[in-house]
């Protein structure tokens, strides 16, 4: 099978895996780093294995965290990007001469229907609306995560520097 050095399909690809262990990579070592921390300058002694089992429970909790940190980032990201191409979309429509015979057309699902000015508009500013409440929620998502992700690291690192005492 001959490999196609040039094919933009096949680099786009590899970027993206490159990036899943780039990002697998981070998760990685800053679990790393929350369990070495604690136990950098403590004497290494044989640990408890029921403490092992409860450290490697923490790092799993916090490994999931992480991901659905990132989730969520992504999820308010798309909710932004939506709520602005609504809001670009509806500024772009209120420039239209109100007697103009422009054919309009509004989503619905994988498709679109014809529909008049004032049904677009209704449309563009209920997505507007229920994107902004989206992305809002979504933020308060994000601030619980954060708090997590922090008492999970600190919970490994007492765990740990407990252990090496």
């Amino acid at each position: 099978m001959a490999v196609e050095p040039n094919n933009p399909q096949l680099q786009k690809q590899m970027r993206q895996i490159k990036a899943k262990r780039e990002n697998q990579r981070r998760v990685e070592n800053a679990t790393k780093t929350a369990t070495s921390a604690a136990t950098e300058n403590a004497p290494i002694r044989s640990l408890d294995p029921s403490v092992i089992k409860e450290v490697q429970d923490l790092q799993i909790q916090y490994r999931s965290t992480v991901k659905e940190f990132h989730e969520v980032q992504g999820k308010i990201r798309r909710a932004q990007l939506e709520k602005r191409t609504s809001e670009l979309t509806k500024t772009q429509l209120e420039e239209l001469p109100e007697g103009s015979y422009s054919k309009l057309y509004r989503p619905v699902g994988k498709m679109f229907m014809l529909a008049s000015k004032p049904d677009v508009m209704t449309h563009l500013d209920e997505t507007i609306e229920k994107e902004g409440k989206n992305e809002t929620s979504l933020s308060s998502k994000i601030e619980y995560l954060e708090k997590r992700m922090k008492s999970q690291q600190q919970n490994i690192q007492e765990l740990t520097k407990s252990a090496a005492e």
